[in-house]
């Protein structure tokens, strides 16, 4: 067989997202532990202090969104590449697949829909 080698641009596309997604997931990991582990006390966080001191601004609803969907996304990819390498099955690695996406999905949309539907507080909504 001659010729140039065949490859796949999806799984292409998936190996540097991977590489891309890691990268980016460091930085907003460590962030988040330290503003809500290290520099806060875990026996103060609760949904009130979430909703009043964190997502009362825009800046960490979308950093948090960013995380959400990085890992999200990474995680799921790595799933995928695990269930590819080991279920040989057909039929079996096809409803695993579809089974990790669906659940993907809906992590994604709860988590999304907190992250956007969540009130701001009245108090914090009135600041000039």
């Amino acid at each position: 067989m001659t010729g140039t080698p065949s490859y796949n641009r999806f799984e292409t596309l998936a190996w540097r997202y991977m590489r891309l997604s890691g990268v980016l997931i460091i930085p907003l990991v460590f962030g988040h532990l330290a503003i809500v582990h290290l520099i806060n006390s875990v026996a103060t966080i609760d949904y009130q202090w979430v909703v009043e001191t964190r997502w009362a601004y825009l800046g960490w609803r979308l950093y948090d969104a960013f995380l959400l969907w990085f890992a999200g996304l990474h995680g799921f990819n790595g799933l995928r590449t695990v269930i590819n390498d080991y279920v040989h099955n057909r039929t079996a690695n096809r409803v695993l697949n579809y089974g990790a996406a669906l659940f993907l999905i809906l992590v994604l949309a709860l988590g999304s829909i907190a992250l956007i539907g969540t009130p701001i507080p009245e108090a914090l909504a009135n600041l000039p």
